[in-house]
C-alpha cells in the first residue's frame, strides 16, 4: 500500500512542479498590463490605421494593453474614475517599469470659464453642443494643432474637445510612483571640480612630503645614534689593588 501511494504521489508531484513553472513562465512572457507613458507627446489613436492623434496621453501615467497588434498596442485609458476609452498606441513609445499601479490613470477636472462649445474634431468644425460657465468636465488628454491646444474631455456622457481658452488653468501632477525611467543627474556639488581635484592632489602630495622627510630624520638620528655609540671610549677595565692589612 504504501509503495502504491509513493508511486502515485510522484507523478502528481511532477505535474505539481511543471504546472508552476509553465505558469511562471506564462507571466513573466506576458509582462506587466500596465506601460508607462514616458513622454509629452505620446499619441493616443482611435483606430489602428489614423495618422492624426486623437489626443497626446498624460505624461508619467500608464495605459492598459488589452493586444499587441505588432507595432501598435491596443490599449485601455481611464476606466476607474472615467468612463474608459481604448485605442492605439506605438509600442516603442511606452515603458514597463515593473512597479506596482494602483492608479494608472489620472484624476483631473476641468471647469469652464466662459461658455464653451464641445467639439466633436480637433479641426473644430463639428459642434456637439454649447456649455455654460462653472461646468465640471473629466480630462483624458490634450491635442495640440493649427487651433492650438484643445483638451479631449467627457461632458455628460459625450466625447470632444474643448478649447483651452475655455477653461480655468490646471496642472497635472506627475504620478506618484518612482520616475524610474529618467536616469538620475549628477549634481554640480557632486561632480567633483578639476580645481578641487588639483587641491586634493596638491594636499596629498605635500602630506606624502612630510611623512618622507620625517622618516628620513628618523632613520639619521638612528645613524648619528649608531655612530655615537660606536664611537664613545670603552670605560677601562678595573684594575686589581690590594690592601696592605691583608697581608701579615
Amino acid at each position: 500500500m504504501k509503495k502504491f501511494i509513493s508511486l502515485l504521489v510522484f507523478p502528481l508531484l511532477t505535474v505539481f512542479i511543471f504546472l508552476s513553472f509553465s505558469g511562471a513562465v506564462i507571466v513573466s512572457a506576458i509582462g506587466s498590463p500596465f506601460l508607462r507613458v514616458i513622454t509629452d507627446d505620446t499619441p493616443f489613436y482611435k483606430n489602428s490605421d489614423d495618422t492624426t492623434p486623437l489626443f497626446y496621453l498624460p505624461y508619467t501615467y500608464y495605459v492598459k494593453v488589452l493586444d499587441d497588434s505588432g507595432e501598435l498596442l491596443h490599449v485601455e485609458c481611464c476606466g476607474l474614475n472615467f468612463a474608459a476609452i481604448d485605442g492605439y498606441v506605438p509600442k516603442n513609445v511606452l515603458f514597463e517599469d515593473g512597479l506596482s499601479v494602483g492608479e494608472p490613470y489620472p484624476y483631473i477636472t476641468i471647469k469652464t470659464s466662459a461658455n464653451a462649445t464641445l467639439y466633436n474634431d480637433s479641426s473644430l468644425t463639428e459642434a456637439i453642443q454649447y456649455v455654460f460657465p462653472e461646468r465640471e468636465m473629466c480630462y483624458y488628454g490634450t491635442y495640440s494643432g493649427a487651433n492650438g491646444n484643445l483638451y479631449y474631455v467627457s461632458y455628460n456622457g459625450k466625447l470632444g474637445y474643448i478649447k483651452e481658452s475655455e477653461v480655468y488653468p490646471f496642472s497635472i501632477p506627475n504620478h506618484p510612483n518612482e520616475l524610474t525611467f529618467i536616469t538620475p543627474e549628477i549634481s554640480e556639488e557632486e561632480e567633483p571640480s578639476e580645481e578641487n581635484t588639483q587641491d586634493e592632489t596638491t594636499t596629498e602630495d605635500f602630506f606624502s612630503l612630510k611623512i618622507i622627510i620625517i622618516v628620513c630624520l628618523l632613520f639619521a638620528g638612528l645613524v648619528a645614534l649608531f655612530v655615537a655609540l660606536k664611537g664613545k671610549p670603552q670605560k677601562a677595565a678595573a684594575t686589581g689593588y690590594y690592601d696592605e692589612n691583608e697581608y701579615e
